[in-house]
């Protein structure tokens, strides 16, 4: 009987049955844990970029001039709302990693920059968050205690280093004001009578936005996203304008007068 049993099921064999099972075992763990690692990634959201597009024209890490095949880096930093869900661009995929591994390195060069692109067309005189307290006017005597920071790609003066906590609990709204402020104040000496992503005249109530704090006014929504794509661009367009007299615009009808019976 012992024979025959061996005969049946000699030792190599079951030693490969045994091999066989093992390889088949690890071949399901494997493709379970790729699965879920892949499930995992998936419901991983990108982080979603915040205030204005990056307005600067160079790559921060080469200094090389970026163009249309830039690479868009999103800021993560829970710890410093200031930059969490800032928007960076990048010349190529290689200067990826040396950003993520160090922003510090090239933060501050960034910051530097954006201020002294916008500086000269800040809209507010007095701080943001305290909002009674005006700004020291440049050259003034107390011109030094307006600290002057970037938030999410766009300046912001505040009146002293103790509005910086308050700003921090929650900067889009004070960038809001900010660019409310943009509008305001631009809209007047607004050069641009067409679109700059259409080309079509601008209507009566043009869709406003504000890119690094300047106002670009399109024909309609569904320009804008367009016109974040390519801020250099539009800055350009922005910049070549001449005043000029607009077309004439469509007039909305008089409201009918009333009559005293």
């Amino acid at each position: 009987m012992m024979q025959l049993l061996r005969n049946i099921h000699p030792p190599e064999r079951t030693t490969r049955m045994n091999n066989m099972k093992s390889r088949i075992t690890l071949c399901a763990t494997t493709i379970l844990t790729l699965a879920v690692a892949a499930s995992l990634g998936a419901s991983k959201s990108a982080p979603t970029a915040k205030g204005s597009p990056y307005p600067l024209a160079t790559c921060p890490v080469s200094g090389k001039p970026l163009t249309k095949d830039a690479v868009i880096f999103v800021m993560e930093d829970k710890a410093n709302a200031l930059n969490d869900g800032r928007e960076i661009r990048l010349c190529c995929g290689n200067c990826v990693e040396p950003f993520k591994t160090d922003p510090s390195k090239f933060i501050p060069a960034i910051d530097a920059a954006i201020i002294a692109q916008q500086r000269a067309r800040y809209p507010l005189t007095n701080c943001v968050v305290m909002t009674d307290d005006e700004l020291p006017a440049a050259g003034s005597p107390d011109a030094d205690k307006v600290k002057e920071i970037v938030v999410l790609n766009d300046m912001v003066r505040l009146c002293c280093p103790g509005c910086m906590k308050k700003l921090k609990k929650d900067p889009t709204k004070y960038l809001a004001d900010i660019n409310a402020a943009v509008i305001a104040t631009q809209t007047k000496n607004y050069a641009l009578v067409t679109c700059p992503i259409s080309g079509e005249a601008l209507p009566v109530e043009p869709t406003d936005i504000v890119i690094g704090e300047r106002l670009v006014r399109l024909c309609c929504g569904g320009c804008a996203d367009k016109a974040r794509k390519d801020p250099t661009a539009m800055f350009a367009k922005l910049d070549a304008g001449t005043t000029k007299t607009a077309p004439t615009a469509p007039t909305k009808p008089a409201a009918p007068a009333t009559t005293t019976k």
